[in-house]
């Protein structure tokens, strides 16, 4: 109730502060589980092991894609029907939310160790990355249950403005990645096993900590008397979830293909892409943050209808992620020499890398991408937030990097990515501009996509 209040009352910038700044957090947490394996496995000097691991972020990526179909749907819808008082309603999506995440988990796993070999191919492993592949993903496949469960309900947790609890959780989790990693790599000698294992168990802990929370909560709830796939409560998570879903399974795709045409330019380009691409992620998780950390109180007070305090939080978030992707964005630019070392200390890889890293010049657009995303998902304009979320992610970026590549070969690649961003975020701006016009119209309802 206190959060709640909070989301009700509270200034737009100590909402930033108590709400964007632990969900920054979380995002840091996310980019550093996939650091530590990419960093420890560096330090052992095994490239090829290093680009295993890159080829396999896609696969990786589907199992929080899934997730976050039910964990983002139920986050918003949770957060809309706290606004309306109906704290049994938010039971009914939590427990929805929890259950079906968990049945995912074990068919995806599933078919993923059914169907290895192709799945492999698709992801651009050859030769000299094949078996290191196998060996990670399978690993991560029999532990994608918990991990498709921490990603859901983790998400679900910051819909009463739980967003510190949120981060504590996740910070346990990484902790015990970061720990195991080097005892699991460098110290027992499993290298690539060791980094998957680390991982896995770290959703474990992550996964305990969130039933914890969540069988203290008053408007959470795991039970099966509340689980219920009626389409007022199913289709509505996952509707409400899957801008953003289908957006991360997109980007899955997209990856695979980046893949299959770097590995044209050799490993070494593969492994490089896999140390650069890291801080590219961590300004666009940093950007993310701060916009899904705000859009709990961007749902709530939608649900409120109080217009004029959902703008002021639009602004203000809007200001602070852009802020974060320029600061961050040019820190990236000056230490990319040192960045890239830091990870791999082969003259090969190291220009490469820091070749790849230049897109980053357009690091600022996707602090207002990332705005345009969460404002359509946070006032529930299914059909908007999903074209948005795919636009950069697919539609836009797998059509530029090929016309890239056919142009200007590796180059062309490396720039594909910032290109595909500039356009997306001029069209999720116009559709962001249409909506706010629309919905601004008179009384606020609830959209229905």
């Amino acid at each position: 109730m206190e959060n709640e209040k909070m989301m009700r009352e509270a200034p737009a910038w100590k909402l930033l502060i108590t709400m964007g700044v632990p969900t920054i957090v979380v995002m840091l947490v996310n980019v550093l589980y996939n650091m530590a394996d990419v960093f420890f496995m560096g330090q052992t000097g095994q490239t090829m092991q290093v680009a295993a691991i890159s080829l396999c972020g896609p696969a990786f990526n589907l199992f929080s894609g899934v997730g976050t179909l039910f964990g983002a749907g139920a986050c918003t819808a949770i957060a809309i029907a706290l606004g309306q008082g109906d704290r049994d309603k938010a039971k009914y999506y939590s427990s929805f939310c929890t259950w079906a995440s968990v049945a995912c988990g074990l068919v995806m796993g599933a078919l993923m160790l059914a169907f290895m070999e192709p799945l492999l191919d698709l992801m651009g492993a050859n030769g000299e990355t094949m078996g290191f592949a196998r060996i990670y993903l399978t690993i991560v496949a029999l532990g994608s249950p918990v991990m498709m469960f921490t990603t859901s309900l983790g998400n679900a947790l910051r819909a009463d403005g739980s967003s510190a609890k949120s981060m504590l959780i996740s910070l346990a989790g990484t902790g015990v990645n970061i720990l195991l990693d080097p005892l699991f790599i460098l110290d027992f000698g499993w290298g690539i096993g060791g980094a998957a294992a680390a991982t896995v168990l770290g959703n474990v802990v992550t996964c305990a900590l969130v039933v914890l929370h969540v069988r203290k909560s008053d408007c959470l709830s795991f039970s099966p008397k509340y689980f219920t796939l009626k389409p007022q409560v199913s289709l509505r998570v996952m509707g409400l979830g899957l801008p953003m879903a289908a957006g991360v399974v997109l980007q899955c795709f997209s990856a695979m293909f980046s893949n299959q045409l770097l590995v044209k330019y050799g490993n070494i380009a593969v492994a490089a892409n896999g140390v650069a691409g890291k801080a590219g992620m961590l300004v666009g998780m940093i950007a993310m943050g701060v916009c899904m950390g705000m859009q709990p109180a961007i749902s709530y007070t939608y649900g409120t209808r109080d217009r004029r305090r959902m703008r002021s939080i639009v602004l203000c978030t809007g200001a602070a992620s852009t802020l974060a992707s320029v600061l961050l964005g040019a820190g990236f630019l000056l230490g990319r020499e040192g960045f890239v070392r830091a990870f791999l200390d082969d003259p090969a890889v190291l220009e490469t890398g820091k070749f790849m890293m230049l897109p980053l010049l357009a690091a600022p657009v996707g602090g207002v991408y990332q705005l345009c995303a969460a404002y359509l998902q946070g006032t529930g304009k299914v059909s908007y937030a999903t074209l948005t979320s795919l636009l950069s992610k697919g539609l836009v970026y797998v059509p530029v990097l090929f016309a890239a590549e056919a142009l200007a070969g590796l180059p062309g690649l490396v720039f594909a990515g910032a290109a595909a961003d500039l356009i997306s975020t001029s069209i999720g701006a116009a559709l962001c501009l249409s909506w706010a016009k629309k919905s601004g119209a008179g009384r606020m309802v609830p959209a229905r996509g």
